[in-house]
């Protein structure tokens, strides 16, 4: 499983109950998001693409107003033919933000039905998240994180990586919350994994700008932060 898929799962979850599913509504829509990381003393920048519909892809391309000659090849996310998505390998992200422009997205549904639909993505970027603590508390038995809130970052969310497995993922963490403890018995893990006391897991902690509509599909940047940590008892 690529480990970018930020939102994917929550954001599938929303489309398919926030309405009744139809297999008549070719409809899809898009969004882009730019993706800042850091790389060693640089902030290095990339970028995240999503399309979805109440129905089902086939196939599903990109292509930038700022690169016209470039198209980007989708793909379902997992089994979701509801869901697919395109995103950029860590070694092709630059120290250089990408700029303003409108994608357009080119989807073809199983049924046949082709569509065109598009996402206008700023030149607006989000500094790196700052973890004022990360760390396994032996006495209690769990993960204690917290971070300084980002302006213009409403919403987070956690990842925890076991070598290149995603092996827990967070529900959206709104409204002000900076604080998130983690148990092994809590809520979040992939089905039927369990970490081990003594093992080290690469936690990130993601942070994300919406657009001026603010809802799931209109994510403008994203940036996150890192650090290893070991599994207690």
């Amino acid at each position: 499983m690529n480990q970018f898929k930020i939102l994917a799962v929550v954001l599938l979850t929303l489309l398919i109950t926030s309405c009744n599913k139809n297999d008549d509504q070719v409809t899809g829509v898009g969004d882009v998001m730019i993706v800042a990381k850091q790389s060693g003393e640089n902030i290095v920048y990339g970028i995240s693409m999503y399309a979805y519909t109440l129905s089902s892809f086939e196939s599903v391309t990109a292509v930038s107003t700022a690169e016209p000659g470039k198209t980007y090849t989708l793909k379902a996310n997992q089994e979701y033919k509801s869901n697919f998505y395109f995103e950029m390998p860590e070694t092709q992200f630059t120290t250089t933000k990408p700029a303003a422009t409108t994608f357009t997205f080119s989807a073809t549904f199983t049924n046949g039905v082709k569509q065109e639909f598009q996402d206008v993505l700023t030149d607006k970027v989000l500094p790196i998240p700052t973890l004022d603590k990360c760390e396994y508390d032996a006495v209690k038995h769990q993960l204690d994180m917290s971070w300084t809130l980002i302006t213009d970052a409403p919403s987070y969310s956690i990842n925890i990586i076991d070598g290149d497995e995603l092996v827990f993922r967070s529900i959206e963490l709104k409204n002000g919350t900076k604080t998130s403890v983690i148990s092994a018995a809590g809520k979040g893990w992939a089905v039927g994994f369990t970490p081990e006391a003594g093992k080290t897991y690469t936690v990130r902690l993601f942070a994300y700008m919406f657009e001026s509509v603010v809802d799931a599909y209109n994510i403008q940047a994203i940036s996150f932060v890192e650090k290893e940590v070991v599994w207690g008892n």
